[in-house]
């Protein structure tokens, strides 16, 4: 991949690119925006965004013997993140969903949503800086309770958190010892959860002397930590699942070891290592585009977004999320969601095929039940009103190629574009498109309703 400065304009298809990659979901008006502007200068107003965060009037609510209190602080947990993400797709909490699929930890062993919060704010708030990210989520209270930190002390240390540290947060598969786990369970040991709130307590934590990744001494937790981002293996590990986000599933070594060299050289200083990629010449190659597929959060919230039905009650996201498998904050295993072919089966594929219909028809795909937003009020794109954005709504070939520019990640072939057209005017001269016309509505949803069903639209 040639990590080499991008020195000419964005298009509107490299903008729509940048979006698709570094948010939910671009839509026409923000591309437009980022049309003719350099690279950095485009990457500035993606990166930049910081919309605030309201936090959820329960966060600091102490916690509940009541069960049932419990469990709907569950769904309060995934509204208060998806509602967020709905009005607000930035490139912050694209990352941040990124890193909640890194240091994994589900709301059901957690238990206490309030937990949760507080993870997801650790991991928003240090999202750049990956030694920050280690060393907070070690004595994390969402984390101590999924992977039983709480309850590793001196003489019983639990090896839960010490395996993943090193196997699925830093190192990966082959490159640390058994031995390696034993000695830094140990020096993860001292941890107590008391409410919402956790504490190291030296008295409790194994102080003696131990040998982590052949370095001997008595080391405490920042120092597996110190000794993990020191070798050359992690800074690999991070930049494959960096990769694996926002670029590509099966990157080259040479372009792992680039981008690795990159995060070493920043010491784990993240943000100008995601500069340095999003603004290259390998990141706005064609043939990286569509070389991933479309998460459900990705695909929910985009489609929601791009319609301009943001409103859209978030139940009906999570819920869609959920039944495409991708439960908001509750990943399968401690590895997470696998993701990328793992999305697509022939379960989920129909699913999201009918729930792209139901979002541009306004209803319940095969009900008459109609989309409601948070307060019972119907939802339904204005889709003449879409179009209308577009430069040339009154041509016919013209809407057909920027509602493909808009929705698909690759470029269309002139064949598919005529097929396209074909379904638009259903039999009907293009001559006669006419934007104000009282059956454009229904030749857009229908051109559209096309254009989602196509497998490029899962594509990103």
């Amino acid at each position: 991949m040639d990590l080499s400065v991008r020195q000419t304009p964005l298009s509107m298809a490299d903008a729509f690119h940048l979006l698709r990659r570094l948010t939910f979901a671009p839509t026409w008006q923000q591309a437009a925006q980022l049309k003719g502007i350099m690279p950095e200068a485009a990457l500035d107003l993606v990166m930049n965004l910081d919309p605030p965060l309201e936090q959820p009037p329960w966060a600091q609510q102490p916690i509940s013997a009541d069960r049932n209190e419990v469990v709907r602080l569950w769904g309060e947990l995934q509204s208060w993140w998806i509602s967020h993400c709905l009005r607000h797709p930035s490139f912050r909490e694209k990352l941040v969903a990124m890193w909640h699929n890194h240091f994994t930890s589900d709301y059901v062993t957690v238990y206490y949503a309030q937990l949760m919060v507080t993870q997801s704010n650790h991991l928003r708030l240090n999202r750049y800086n990956f030694r920050a990210l280690s060393e907070g989520i070690v004595g994390d209270p969402a984390m101590l309770r999924y992977l039983n930190g709480d309850q590793s002390v001196k003489g019983n240390p639990n090896e839960n958190f010490g395996r993943e540290w090193f196997e699925l947060f830093s190192l990966g598969v082959g490159n640390y010892t058994e031995h390696d786990i034993i000695d830094a369970a140990r020096a993860f040991t001292g941890w107590r959860v008391n409410g919402l709130e956790s504490l190291y307590n030296r008295q409790l934590a194994d102080l003696g002397e131990k040998t982590i990744l052949g370095q001997t001494g008595n080391w405490e937790y920042k120092d597996v930590i110190r000794i993990t981002l020191e070798q050359d293996a992690c800074a690999s590990f991070i930049a494959t699942k960096i990769l694996h986000a926002f670029v590509e599933h099966n990157p080259d070594e040479a372009t792992v070891e680039g981008v690795a060299q990159l995060i070493r050289s920043n010491n784990y200083n993240l943000q100008p290592v995601l500069r340095t990629l999003f603004i290259s010449n390998g990141f706005y190659d064609v043939s990286i585009r569509g070389a991933l597929i479309k998460d459900p959060m990705s695909f929910a919230i985009g489609l929601a977004n791009i319609t301009g039905i943001s409103r859209v009650s978030n139940t009906l996201i999570s819920g869609a999320m959920s039944a495409l498998m991708q439960t908001p904050f509750f990943p399968p295993t401690v590895q997470g969601w696998v993701g990328h072919h793992k999305w697509i089966t022939s379960n989920t594929f129909p699913l999201r095929q009918r729930f792209a219909e139901s979002l541009l028809d306004g209803r319940l795909a095969g009900t008459s039940s109609v989309l409601k937003d948070e307060n019972g009020q119907p939802v339904k794109p204005d889709l003449v009103s879409l179009v209308k954005l577009f430069p040339d709504a009154n041509d016919a070939a013209q809407v057909v190629k920027n509602l493909a520019l808009l929705l698909l990640p690759v470029q269309t072939t002139p064949e598919q574009e005529t097929v396209l057209l074909d379904i638009m005017m259903a039999g009907a001269p293009a001559y006669s498109w006419d934007i104000e016309s009282g059956t454009a509505e229904n030749r857009i949803k229908l051109l559209m309703q096309t254009i989602v069903r196509m497998p490029e639209f899962q594509l990103n």
